[in-house]
Formats: C-alpha cells, structure tokens, sequence
C-alpha cells in the first residue's frame, strides 16, 4: 500500500510569532520572585494565552464577520498585554531586556493583527461605487 503523505499545514505567521513571544514570557516567568509571579505574573500569563488563543481561534473562524471580531479581540489583548508588562517593567518585576524584547516582538505582532483585519475586513465589506 502506497500512502502519500502531506507535509503538516503552516501555521499562520502571526501565530509562530506570537507562540515565541510567549515563550520567552514563561522562560521568564518562571524566575520571578514567588509573589510577582503569583501576582502580575500570573495575570500577564493569562492574557497572553488569551491573546494565543484568540488568533488560533481566528486562524479557523469560517464566518467573516466572526473572523474579524477575533482579529479584533486578539488586538485588544495584544494591547493588554503590552499594557501588562509595562506596569511589570516599571515596577521593576521585569528586566528591562527582558521587557524590551517582550515589546518588540508585541509590536510586531500588533501590526501584523492589524494588516489582518485590514484585510479580512475588506474581504467581509465591499467598497461601494456610485455609478
């Protein structure tokens, strides 16, 4: 029996990204001291997972409107979490090393997200034309 197998199907880039962002965040959260990390930590944590699985959720959305909204809600996270680790930073829970890669690879992320909704917003709403 011949079977031919497919090559796993790519993940999004925005997710690979945002994947490594948070593994650099756990890496991290790991060494916190036991009451930042139960505290800030732990809710930093939170919504980067929320913030994963908004975009995987989005990967998969079939409805258009539906994708959009979890575009949406993913970019309201990715601003939380920015938001997050900001009051981390200048709290001194984090590094600024640490914050400062954790910010760029946000950032990134943020203008992928938008040039997605960007896009799965034109395809969900035709422009018009006055003839």
């Amino acid at each position: 029996m011949n079977i031919a197998f497919l090559p796993p199907p790519q993940a999004p880039k925005v997710l690979v990204n945002t994947k490594a962002a948070y593994a650099l965040w756990h890496k991290y959260l790991v060494n916190l001291k036991r009451i930042d990390r139960y505290t800030i930590g732990t809710k930093i944590d939170e919504t980067f997972l929320e913030l994963l699985e908004f975009i995987f959720r989005s990967c998969f959305a079939y409805d258009k409107f539906e994708k959009v909204a979890m575009i949406s809600s993913a970019i309201g996270k990715s601003d939380l979490v920015k938001f997050e680790l900001q009051i981390a930073w200048e709290t001194d829970v984090i590094e600024n090393k640490i914050y400062g890669q954790l910010i760029l690879h946000l950032e990134h992320i943020g203008r992928m997200l938008g040039g997605w909704k960007k896009s799965a917003g034109e395809k969900t709403h035709p422009t018009h034309t006055n003839k």
